[in-house]
């Protein structure tokens, strides 16, 4: 068990991560104020797993490449910020729109895994993920790490961002709220 005692710092740091405002929390609380609880959640299990994703990355040394290909990191970079830009114009374009009252349409399964997509592809094409996942591995990571702590660094990621992202979902979609 000492042996993940990293663990618990590394879960730390990122829930401080995943606390920062960002793209993340607007596109988790549009999902939970405008949709329903049910897009709320979905959402966070898609950023959750894009986080996840990330530190399996990180682990298995995809940042390190990254950071040492700079044509690539600055391509990565722009596309992300574009795709970020357009879903802030998107939420802003909409944003004197009154909440949809039809809730028995907006729980459909293609509608919720629309909702999981576009949380994960946020949070995959934000490039603060990248700088806080790879921030907390070089910090945190032990040189001596057993061989599958990249995969319980991963767990451990999708587990803080999706929580944290649930816990806002079910906040803002309580109809006080809304």
């Amino acid at each position: 068990m000492a042996d993940y005692a990293f663990l618990l710092p590394i879960g730390i740091a990122l829930l401080g991560g995943a606390m920062s405002p960002g793209p993340s929390f607007l596109v988790v609380a549009q999902n939970s104020l405008s949709k329903s609880r049910a897009h709320g959640l979905a959402t966070s299990v898609g950023t959750g797993l894009g986080a996840g994703v990330f530190a399996l990355l990180a682990g298995l040394g995809v940042t390190a490449v990254l950071h040492n290909t700079p044509l690539f990191f600055a391509t990565f970079s722009v596309v992300g910020a574009i795709y970020l830009g357009w879903i802030a114009f998107k939420i802003a374009k909409h944003a004197n729109e009154p909440l949809a009252e039809n809730a028995s349409n907006a729980q459909s399964v293609a509608s919720l895994r629309s909702a999981l997509v576009k949380g994960f592809a946020v949070q995959v094409s934000n490039p603060k993920t990248v700088f806080v996942i790879a921030s907390i591995f070089g910090a945190l990571m032990p040189s001596e790490a057993p061989k599958n702590a990249a995969l319980w660094v991963a767990l451990v990621a999708f587990t803080v961002d999706f929580l944290w992202y649930a816990v806002v979902s079910v906040s803002l979609s309580v109809e006080k709220s809304r």
